[in-house]
């Protein structure tokens, strides 16, 4: 059984495996290959219009930080004993 896309404004709203003829009464749409829920399907192709996640990389410490926290990894290594 195929995999449908089940939509609403435009919008894969769901994903559903379903049978061809319960499919067509329920206005469903064969899924494409790695479409899915998210996208938007316009003008009889599904598009991924869905935000890229933003990255955000912290800078790396600096030397100075470094050698703080290994002083400072250090002490609580030499408490120990």
């Amino acid at each position: 059984m195929p995999n449908y896309a089940v939509i609403e404004n435009g919008k894969v709203i769901n994903a559903v495996v379903a049978e061809a003829d319960y499919a067509t009464t329920q206005s469903w749409v064969v899924l494409s290959d790695g479409a899915g829920i998210g996208w938007d399907y316009t003008n009889g192709q599904f598009v991924d219009n869905r935000p890229v996640p933003e990255v955000v990389v912290p800078p790396a410490p600096t030397k100075e930080q470094l050698l703080a926290e290994l002083q400072a990894l250090t002490a609580k290594i030499n408490a120990l004993g």
